[in-house]
């Protein structure tokens, strides 16, 4: 048997789901800095909950708040990433220029910053909502509209995150956009009604 004819095994994280190995480096960069971010995090507030309880609540929740707002840009960007694919599909788009550059020549190239940063961003804004999660709940829950909403939002992302994943491989069904809308209403009502 030739040997350029065995079948190449892949090595690391996600390597079954993830078939193109500088996305998989990326992604697993990222996935390390998000664990690193959210370790690190849940130290400063362990060492520091003295300090953190005892701080006027107006400003500990602007700090998590902030938080929250960090996430949201990340997000928003992550999401971008639909109107472009959506704008690249349209027939309409062809022949419209501005300037000398061609609408769909400019489109091309923002389609694939957003494709290759997609899931880099949610993985880090993702880590941001853990943190802005915990800092919320750490300092008591209450059983209101901000608080519900901001659960239920969470709970739509780890399924989103999973068929993110399964995205790879087109085995999601369109879940992974489904999810991605209903994330987006329920992030949106969370962020700008609490």
């Amino acid at each position: 048997m030739k040997q350029g004819s065995l079948p190449q095994r892949k090595y690391g994280l996600f390597a079954n789901l993830i078939a193109n190995p500088k996305d998989r480096r990326r992604i697993n960069l990222f996935l390390m800095i998000t664990i690193g971010l959210i370790l690190v995090e849940v130290l400063f507030v362990y060492f520091n909950r003295q300090q953190l309880m005892t701080q006027d609540f107006r400003h500990y929740k602007g700090t998590f708040k902030q938080l929250g707002s960090i996430a949201q840009i990340g997000f928003y960007n992550a999401l971008s990433i639909y109107p472009v694919f959506l704008l690249l599909k349209s027939k309409q788009i062809k022949g419209i220029k501005w300037g000398t550059i061609e609408l769909k020549t400019g489109l091309q190239f923002i389609g694939k910053l957003v494709r290759k940063w997609h899931v880099p961003i949610a993985l880090l804004s993702t880590g941001i909502v853990f943190l802005h999660v915990y800092m919320a709940i750490l300092r008591g829950f209450k059983l209101d509209f901000t608080y519900i909403s901001g659960i239920v939002t969470v709970l739509v992302l780890l399924p989103l995150m999973f068929m993110g994943l399964m995205r790879f491989k087109r085995k999601d069904r369109n879940w992974h956009f489904k999810l991605a809308i209903t994330f987006l209403i329920l992030f949106f009502i969370h962020a700008n009604f609490s």
